[in-house]
């Protein structure tokens, strides 16, 4: 018989072809309508998403501020039959009641090896027989979501390392299975080869080789959560990763006779069916609720901030920028700010919707503010700094920043004073000046700094803010954070001034 294996993998509640600004050739409801007719070709099917499903898009925020019975999103993925489902770290910002809420009525297919003290039930793994062909599948989320997540959206839960968890299984599952699938929120932390070079500072956000290097018994990973695109072997087990926000999702067909393999990600701009009617029906009310809350005129800007050229808005400035370093700094009474300009930041138009405050920071973070010393801070500038490059005698993008993963959103900007960069001079020695109302900063001197409770975590990017003392912790969305301040000032005036001067 022919089995066929569906993954989809950090949709982040991207449902329909559209980003809420234009149509995009991305999202859930072109996937399903493609998988309903597909599978009908072979004996049997198998689908599993692999976390971030139910957070991140201006639906999921919608969504998270109404008192519903039934996530629509879950509805979607159960109107096709969906057999398996792993929790992502992105599923906890929101909180424990919703993930509850989402979750729960489809608990008994959710695959959990490694989180301890879930407020609904959960099996480690799930077994499935084909006609005596039997697929085990194992679950496992990132252990890393302790550094990021604020604690009371993680109370007394436990995330146990995944190597540990997996062989604490291995047997039962090789006793049990004749192939066995790691379903994994989290990515590859080494080169996708036999060889296995670090490709990022190996903190066990990602373990994907470490399973790779510690166990023989594994024919499949199906991961998530770097946001990468990708479909492999390795060491002769098939690695894949689709593509974030429903841009590509993986196929994979078992011949249990032949014992042939095949894969493939399939590119969801290239896909040309009509979406289901029926499939879609479940989202028709939420989106015509949506539309009317997103449409919403809540303020005015003194001047258009469209941002046309994002890499030139990083490297040079603009009042995008400006006005949330000056959000971030009005919220928190910081002495500076510091923030990275998200890859969906298309900036303003005078007037301002609950749709452009969405789409401009679609995350649900929450800022923290730092103490630090001057010298801290130009050490995370220097850090900053070397997202730039010069190559060829133009500016360009540290490839470091790029490979295996796109990492715009490691690269800050910094508000509440003037520095100057040399692009010529070594990295880590880039930094020619920083000033504070005219002043040169003290190296010595004690400083605050507001920033997202991402960065303010992950020092493992940005060492300079290990062990800083918290001096502050504003425990709302920043998206929130944002519509509070425009909706308070109405009419606000932004500065294009630019403290910042790299070259």
């Amino acid at each position: 018989m022919k089995i066929v294996i569906y993954q989809t993998s950090d949709l982040h509640g991207y449902i329909y072809p559209t980003n809420y600004v234009n149509d995009q050739p991305l999202g859930f409801l072109k996937i399903a309508s493609y998988i309903l007719n597909d599978e009908k070709k072979y004996d049997a099917s198998l689908k599993i998403d692999c976390g971030d499903l139910v957070q991140g898009s201006a639906l999921t925020h919608f969504l998270s501020k109404q008192a519903i019975e039934e996530n629509p999103i879950i509805k979607g993925l159960e109107f096709i039959n969906y057999n398996v489902y792993v929790l992502g770290n992105h599923e906890f910002n929101y909180g424990l009641e919703y993930l509850t809420n989402a979750y729960d009525k489809v608990s008994d297919k959710v695959i959990n090896a490694n989180i301890k003290g879930l407020p609904f039930n959960t099996k480690p793994y799930e077994v499935f027989d084909f006609n005596g062909f039997k697929i085990g599948c194992i679950g496992f989320t990132t252990v890393y979501i302790p550094n990021w997540e604020q604690e009371v959206n993680i109370k007394n839960l436990e995330f146990l390392d995944i190597v540990k968890q997996y062989a604490k299984y291995e047997k039962e599952l090789k006793d049990k299975c004749d192939f066995i699938i790691v379903c994994y929120h989290g990515g590859f932390e080494k080169s996708l080869d036999e060889h296995m070079t670090p490709t990022e500072a190996l903190t066990k956000e990602n373990q994907g080789s470490e399973l790779l290097e510690n166990f023989d018994s594994i024919n499949m990973i199906l991961s998530g959560h770097q946001h990468r695109s990708f479909i492999t072997k390795i060491k002769d087990v098939i690695c894949s990763q689709p593509m974030h926000n429903g841009q590509s999702f993986t196929k994979i067909v078992i011949d249990t006779e032949s014992k042939d393999i095949s894969y493939e990600l399939i590119d969801v701009s290239k896909l040309n069916n009509e979406i289901d009617k029926k499939l879609e029906s479940i989202f028709t009310q939420t989106q015509k609720d949506l539309d009317v809350y997103l449409d919403k005129i809540i303020g005015e800007f003194d001047k258009d901030m469209r941002v046309d050229d994002i890499f030139l808005a990083r490297l040079k400035g603009h009042p995008f920028i400006n006005f949330l370093h000056q959000v971030q700094l009005d919220v928190s009474g910081a002495d500076f700010s510091a923030l990275s300009v998200f890859d969906s930041a298309i900036g303003f138009s005078k007037k301002i919707s609950v749709r452009d405050v969405l789409i401009n920071y679609p995350y649900p973070n929450t800022l923290k503010v730092l103490e630090v010393t001057g010298k801290q801070l130009k050490e995370a500038i220097e850090k900053s700094a070397t997202y730039f490059v010069i190559e060829d005698k133009k500016i360009g993008i540290n490839k470091d920043f790029l490979v295996p993963k796109v990492q715009h959103y490691n690269y800050d900007t910094y508000g509440g004073l003037e520095y100057k960069i040399d692009l010529s001079r070594d990295f880590y020695d880039r930094v020619v000046y920083m000033k504070k109302d005219g002043k040169d900063i003290s190296m010595d001197d004690t400083y605050t700094i507001v920033l997202n409770n991402y960065r303010a975590s992950n020092t493992s990017i940005y060492p300079a803010y290990e062990g800083c003392r918290v001096v502050k912790e504003i425990n709302l969305d920043m998206s929130e954070i944002i519509l509070d301040y425009i909706q308070k000032h109405k009419k606000i005036i932004v500065d294009d001034n630019y403290n910042y001067f790299i070259d």
